[in-house]
């Protein structure tokens, strides 16, 4: 009898499109351990833990972009000046950047009591006032891959699973950084050629990075942070200023013999066939009904080796009672396959989810997937 493969080695089964000694089970619940380590109410079991010894307390199979050590960017001209204000609800941050062109400046707002916070003003509000200036600044930026800290986070996770490394966004994403989800939407309708421009300077930007990720021996996985969802991604919108830039770098990093992921969250089944054109292995972070739209086996279905991340969203999360759960994952696991699927979180675990329900939803997993050896 062939020896029982370590959670790495069972992850990589799942990734290669293969049968899995088990259905892995990592959910992403970063932003719960960041909210109840800050007000002192870990369970028990986690004192002292950090996030990746919460995870493996959890016995999850490590798969996860939370545990830092992706690409990260400077600004190499350009000096950024925040002003601080505290607020009821939290710090209010007002940061300036001073270019040739004029001042770009923005306002985050954060929401203390629930761990997160919201952009209130994004830094480009006008491309005829500033374009210029939003330009200056891609150009100055250097991303840069900190393969040392990365080969440090990857030497402590071990056999236990593997990063998932971050790798910036689409330009596409980026714009919505830029001006704003909906804002962007009239951008690029109104002025695509301009839009074009912006686009091709960011992929500039961060391809070289990408190709140092794609070159390093260690490095398995990489996942660009996204949030693809129908309505900000229409169909007419992603097939120019997405699809090409993401089948880039699959393809990419496909020939090292490495898989992309791309985040997502909400709407998706209408970009199924997307997907399957840019060659990534898969999205994480899938909705299913009634939050989002996309059942497991259709994702499944998108393209030969496509595989499924997700399957515990915050309707799972705050479900009454555990009968229902128990209904819903019954439901839900009849329609899956085993192979090519991890079942995670769509896509961040509610602050108010109880900690006896991560357990639970991983033990009906192992029920229906399979158990590892420890």
């Amino acid at each position: 009898m062939s020896a029982r493969p370590t959670r790495r080695e069972n992850l990589l089964r799942v990734l290669r499109g293969e049968e899995p000694a088990w259905v892995p089970f990592s959910p992403n619940f970063k932003q719960w351990f960041d909210h109840h380590e800050r007000l002192q109410t870990l369970p028990k079991e986690l004192a002292g833990a950090d996030y990746l010894g919460a995870m493996k307390a959890l016995g999850c199979d490590v798969f996860s972009r939370n545990l830092g050590a992706g690409l990260e960017f400077r600004d190499t001209v350009a000096r950024p000046k925040t002003e601080v204000e505290e607020t009821p609800l939290g710090e209010r941050r007002v940061t300036h950047v001073e270019t040739p062109h004029g001042c770009l400046s923005s306002v985050y707002r954060e929401q203390r009591a629930q761990s997160t916070g919201h952009v209130d003003e994004y830094p480009v509000k006008d491309w005829d006032r500033d374009g210029k200036a939003a330009l200056w600044r891609l150009d100055q930026r250097e991303f840069r891959f900190d393969a040392a800290a990365f080969e440090a986070l990857d030497e402590r996770v071990g056999e236990d699973g593997l990063v998932n490394v971050t790798a910036g966004c689409s330009p596409l994403k980026q714009l919505h950084h830029e001006f704003g989800m909906e804002a962007a939407c009239y951008f690029l309708t109104d002025d695509p050629e301009a839009a074009q421009t912006y686009c091709d300077a960011f992929w500039g930007k961060l391809h070289p990075a990408i190709r140092a990720l794609a070159e390093h021996p260690r490095v398995v996985s990489v996942i660009l942070m996204d949030n693809v969802d129908t309505p900000f991604y229409a169909p007419g919108i992603l097939e120019r200023f997405w699809l090409p830039y993401v089948r880039e770098a699959a393809d990419l990093l496909r020939q090292k013999g490495k898989y992309l992921w791309v985040h997502a969250c909400g709407q998706l089944r209408q970009l199924g066939p997307f997907f399957a054109q840019a060659g990534v292995t898969g999205l994480e972070g899938v909705s299913h009904p009634p939050l989002g739209d996309w059942w497991v086996d259709e994702a499944q279905a998108c393209a030969p080796n496509f595989v499924f991340n997700g399957g515990f969203s915050a309707a799972e999360q705050e479900m009454p009672s555990e009968e229902a759960l128990t209904a819903f994952y019954r439901g839900f696991f009849a329609r899956a396959s085993r192979r090519r699927m991890i079942l995670s979180t769509s896509c961040q675990t509610n602050i108010r989810t109880p900690w006896e329900r991560l357990k639970r939803v991983r033990d009906l997993t192992r029920e229906w997937g399979g158990r590892p050896l420890a």
